[in-house]
C-alpha cells in the first residue's frame, strides 16, 4: 500500500513538473538541447571505448580473462615475440592459464577466379577458437592433431562466406584455391567474429603450416613469428600468471641460451590495452577524450543549473505561498529536482538517437590503408546504460543544487519582499556567481588542451619526416601471397623494375617491403660481430628490405658509403645500410663502414650510412634502423615505390597496367600516393584535435552565454537601483563601470581557478604533444585572452543596455 501511495505521489510530482516546463517552452527547449549535446558527446566517446577496449575480441567469451603475452622490452607496437617451440613449451608447462593460443596474421590471395582477391589470413594454433570460446556457424574448427601437420584445411570468416560465396550452406567440404593451392573448407566462423587482434579483421583461418612449406619456422626456436594470448584460470591474477610464465621462460632460456639472446622477460596485458592490434593506441587516446567530454557535461550542467536557479528565483513567491499552505520542504525539493530529471530524460532520449549515428563515426578518422583496420563504436546495452547514467548525473546536477538552495528561502521574508528586489537573496546571488565561475574554470582547460592539440597537429603536418612523400606512388604486388615460387618472384621483381622505370613521368623506381609511418614495425635482434649480449639486454632494432635507388627515390641522403645495387643479390656477400642512430649505437666515434653486424642471425657488412628518418610517428624518439638489400633477402611483401615528376595519382593506372603486362594474374593492391598511407600515423592526433576542438568550442559558448545570462539577469534585477544612482548624478560611465565590475570579478576568479586546473590537466597529455610544451606560454596567453575577452564582451552588452535606460523609467520599475 505504501509503495502504491509513493508511486501515486511520484506521478503527481511528474505531472506538476511537466506543467511547469510547458509554461517555459524556451527554457525547456534550450536546456534540453544543451544537455542532449553534452550527453551525446560523452556517449559517443564511450561507444568508441565500448566498441574497441571493452569488446576487444567481438564474439569471444569472457574477454576480461584473456591476457596478451609480450616477451622482452615493452613496446607500443611490438613484433610477434614467440617461436612455435617456445609457445608450445609455455602452453604445456604453465600452471596458471586455462589455455594459450597462438596466431600470425598476413595477407594472402584467393586465386582460381578471374582476378585474385587479397584477404587477410591468420595461421592459428589448433586450440585458437576453443580458447576464445567461439563456436562455428557451419562445420567444425581445427583438431589438435592438425596443428603441426600439413593438412590444407581452412575456416572462412562470416563476411567472406557471405560476400564471395553467397552464404552457400553446402560450402563445408568444398575445395577453394588459396595462393594457387587447393584447400578444403571445414567450417565458417560466426557473424561478428573477426579475429583475435583488436581492431584488425581476419577473413579466414588456417593452421600454422597447412601446406608443409614452413618447416623451418615450426622447428627453430630463434624464429619469432607468433602472437600469443592466454586465458587465466579462475582465481588467478594477472601478476600471478606473469610470474608463472616468466619462470617457465627462464627455464627455456637456460636450456637454449643461443636461441634466446636479448631480453626474455614475460609481461601480460589485458586485452583492452593489448599492444598487438589497435587497442594499445586506443587506450592512450579515448580515456582522455572521455575525460574532456565529462568536463563538457559538467560545464553544461552548470549552465543549465544557472538557468534553473533563475527560474526558481522568479517563482520564489509561488514556492513561498505553497510552503505557507502546508507543503513541506522535501516535497518542494522533490518537485523541483524532478523538473531537472525530466529535462535530462528527454535529453538522454535525444542523445540516444544521436549516438546511434555518431557511434559509427570513429571509422571516419582512419583512411583506407594497407592494414585491414576495422575500428568503430558500438551501440549496445552498455552504451544505453551509459547514456542513462550520464542523463541521471546531469539531471541531479541541474536540479538538485538550485532546488536545495531555493527551498531554504524563508516564506515570510519572500512574501514581505518587493517583487523586483534583489535576485532572490544574497545566497542565491552567491550560487549564481559560483556557477558562472565554475563554467569559466571548466572551459579554460578545454580551450587550453584544444589549443595544444591543434598546434601539435599543425607541427606534425609541418614536420620533416626525413623522406619525400609528395611525389611518391606505392603499389603492393602479391607475389608471395599468390603462391609464386622464389625463382618466379625474383624474375618478376626485376621485370617490374624495368617496366615501371621506363614509364613516362617516372623518375625513379625501387622495391621495398615496408612503407614508413603506416603503424607497421619490423624488428629483429641485432648486435655487432664479437659482441656478447648481457642478460635481458634488448637487442631489437627496426629493419626493412629495400632495393636499389630506394634512398634516391625518397631523398634520404647516404652520408657515407653507397646505396644498394642490383649486384647485391643472393650470390653476393650480405650487405646492409644503417642509419645515423644505429651507427652511433654500435660504433660510437668509429667509422661504421666495413663493420659487421649480426641481424636475425646472419652477419652482414655495413656499406653505407643513411640519414635518420621517421619510422612510425613523427614524435618518436630516434630508434636504430637497419636496411637490408631486397634482392639478397626479399621481404614477404613486394612494394613498388615510384618517384614521379607530377601528381602520383595520374600514374596509378599506368603503373598497375605495366605490372599486369608481365602477368595478368598478378595481384596488385593499394596503388596510392605515399602521402595517403603515411597519414595513418597522424590519425590519433586528428581524433584528439577534432574532438578536443569541438568540446572546447562548446565550452566557450556555454561559458560566455552563462556569464552573459547571469550579468544580464542581475543587471535587470538592479534596474531600480541603477535608476536612483543616475538620478543622483551617476554618469553613464559610472553605470558601465558598476555593471562591468561584477562580470570582471567573476571572470578573473574563473580564469585563475581554471588556469590552475588546466596546468595540472596538461601534464596528463604531455606525451601526446609534439613540438610544443604542455605549459606553452603563447598558447596559455592566447587562451586566457580569448576567454577573458569573450567574457568581457558578454558583460558589456548588458552594461550598455543598462546605461542607456531612462532614469525615470528605471525608478518606476518595481
Amino acid at each position: 500500500m505504501k509503495l502504491f501511495a509513493w508511486f501515486e505521489q511520484l506521478g503527481r510530482d511528474v505531472r506538476y513538473a511537466l506543467r511547469q516546463l510547458r509554461k517555459s517552452p524556451g527554457f525547456a527547449i534550450t536546456a534540453t538541447a544543451m544537455l542532449a549535446v553534452a550527453i551525446c558527446a560523452n556517449s559517443t566517446v564511450f561507444s568508441w571505448i565500448d566498441g574497441t577496449m571493452l569488446h576487444p575480441i567481438p564474439g569471444a567469451r569472457d574477454t576480461g580473462d584473456l591476457v596478451s603475452l609480450q616477451r622482452g622490452e615493452r613496446n607500443f607496437s611490438p613484433t610477434p615475440p614467440f617461436s612455435y617451440l617456445d609457445y608450445r613449451d609455455l602452453r604445456e608447462q604453465n600452471r596458471t592459464l586455462a589455455g594459450i593460443l597462438a596466431y600470425h596474421n598476413d595477407w594472402i590471395a584467393l586465386t582460381g577466379g578471374a582476378r585474385p582477391e587479397r584477404v587477410y589470413i591468420a595461421g592459428v594454433s589448433a586450440n585458437y577458437f576453443d580458447v576464445l570460446g567461439i563456436k562455428p556457424v557451419l562445420g567444425r574448427f581445427f583438431l589438435p592433431e592438425e596443428e603441426s601437420r600439413a593438412i590444407p584445411n581452412v575456416v572462412l570468416g562470416y563476411s567472406l562466406w557471405k560476400t564471395r560465396y553467397a552464404k552457400d550452406p553446402a560450402i563445408v567440404g568444398k575445395s577453394i584455391e588459396v595462393a594457387r593451392h587447393p584447400v578444403t573448407v571445414i567450417g565458417v566462423a560466426p557473424e561478428g567474429f573477426v579475429g583475435a587482434a583488436p581492431g584488425l579483421r581476419d577473413d579466414l583461418w588456417v593452421t600454422l603450416d597447412p601446406l608443409g612449406n614452413d618447416v623451418w619456422r615450426m622447428t627453430h626456436r630463434d624464429s619469432d613469428w607468433l602472437i600469443v594470448i592466454g586465458r587465466l584460470r579462475p582465481g588467478v591474477s594477472r601478476s600471478q600468471a606473469a610470474q608463472d610464465l616468466d619462470t617457465v621462460m627462464r627455464n627455456i632460456v637456460a636450456a637454449y641460451p643461443d636461441q634466446h639472446l636479448g631480453d626474455n622477460r614475460i609481461t601480460l596485458d589485458p586485452m583492452w590495452r593489448s599492444p598487438f592490434g589497435a587497442n594499445g593506441y586506443m587506450a592512450a587516446t579515448l580515456p582522455i577524450l572521455l575525460a574532456f567530454a565529462g568536463l563538457v557535461l559538467l560545464l553544461t550542467s552548470a549552465n543549465v543549473a544557472t538557468l534553473t536557479l533563475v527560474r526558481f528565483v522568479s517563482r520564489r513567491r509561488e514556492l513561498a505561498i505553497r510552503q505557507s499552505l502546508g507543503a513541506n520542504r522535501m516535497q518542494l525539493v522533490r518537485q523541483m529536482v524532478l523538473e531537472g530529471v525530466v529535462l535530462s530524460i528527454v535529453a538522454g532520449a535525444a542523445a540516444l538517437v544521436l549516438t546511434s549515428w555518431t557511434s559509427k563515426t570513429l571509422a571516419w578518422f582512419f583512411r583506407e590503408s594497407s592494414a585491414p583496420i576495422i575500428l568503430n563504436g558500438s551501440m549496445d546495452h552498455n552504451v544505453v546504460i551509459g547514456i542513462a547514467v550520464f542523463s541521471l548525473l546531469a539531471g541531479m546536477l541541474c536540479g538538485a543544487l538550485p532546488a536545495w538552495r531555493s527551498s531554504h528561502a524563508s516564506p515570510v521574508e519572500v512574501l514581505k519582499a518587493e517583487s523586483a528586489s534583489i535576485s532572490g537573496g544574497s545566497r542565491n546571488r552567491k550560487l549564481l556567481s559560483g556557477l558562472v565561475v565554475a563554467q569559466i574554470a571548466l572551459s579554460l582547460p578545454l580551450l587550453l588542451c584544444s589549443g595544444l592539440f591543434l598546434r601539435t597537429l599543425r607541427n606534425l603536418a609541418d614536420a620533416n619526416p626525413g623522406f619525400e612523400q609528395d611525389h611518391i606512388l606505392t603499389a603492393s604486388v602479391g607475389l608471395n601471397i599468390a603462391g609464386y615460387s622464389n625463382d618466379e618472384a625474383q624474375l618478376i621483381r626485376h621485370k617490374i623494375l624495368d617496366r615501371v622505370s621506363a614509364l613516362p613521368g617516372v623518375k625513379v623506381a625501387s622495391l621495398t617491403d615496408w612503407i614508413p609511418m603506416t603503424l607497421i614495425q619490423k624488428r629483429n635482434d641485432a648486435y655487432p660481430e664479437g659482441y656478447v649480449p648481457h642478460p635481458h639486454e634488448s637487442l631489437l632494432v627496426e629493419n626493412a628490405e629495400v632495393g636499389p635507388r630506394y634512398f634516391e627515390s625518397l631523398h634520404i641522403p647516404i652520408l657515407e658509403g653507397r646505396e644498394f645495387t642490383l649486384n647485391d643479390d643472393e650470390k653476393a656477400p650480405r650487405v646492409i645500410i644503417v642509419d645515423q642512430t644505429a651507427a652511433r649505437r654500435y660504433w660510437p666515434g668509429q667509422d661504421p663502414l666495413g663493420k659487421r653486424l649480426r641481424v636475425g642471425g646472419s652477419l652482414s657488412t655495413v656499406v653505407g650510412v643513411a640519414r635518420n628518418s621517421t619510422h612510425t610517428f613523427v614524435n618518436e624518439s630516434p630508434e636504430p634502423m637497419v636496411y637490408i638489400s631486397f634482392f639478397q633477402h626479399p621481404g614477404y611483401e613486394t612494394m613498388v615505390q615510384v618517384k614521379t615528376e607530377g601528381n602520383p595519382v595520374d600514374l596509378e593506372p599506368a603503373v598497375e597496367n605495366a605490372i599486369h603486362e608481365i602477368d595478368p594474374g598478378l595481384p596488385v593492391f593499394d596503388v596510392r600516393p605515399m602521402r595517403e598511407s603515411t597519414q595513418l600515423a597522424s590519425s590519433f592526433a586528428v581524433i584528439e584535435s577534432a574532438l578536443a576542438g569541438m568540446f572546447a568550442l562548446i565550452g566557450l559558448v556555454l561559458a560566455v552565454t552563462g556569464i552573459y545570462g547571469v550579468v544580464a539577469y542581475r543587471t535587470q534585477m538592479r534596474t531600480h537601483e541603477i535608476g536612483i544612482r543616475m538620478a543622483l548624478g551617476a554618469s553613464r560611465v559610472d553605470v558601465l563601470r558598476l555593471v562591468l565590475a561584477q562580470g570582471v570579478w567573476l571572470t578573473g576568479i574563473g580564469l585563475a581557478l581554471g588556469l590552475a586546473f588546466a596546468l595540472g590537466l596538461t601534464r596528463i597529455i604531455v606525451r601526446m604533444l609534439y613540438g610544443i610544451g604542455a605549459n606553452d606560454p603563447v598558447t596559455i596567453a592566447s587562451v586566457v585572452m580569448l576567454l577573458g575577452t569573450m567574457s568581457l564582451l558578454a558583460c558589456y552588452f548588458p552594461a550598455r543596455r543598462a546605461m542607456r535606460r531612462n532614469p525615470v523609467t528605471a525608478i518606476r520599475e518595481l
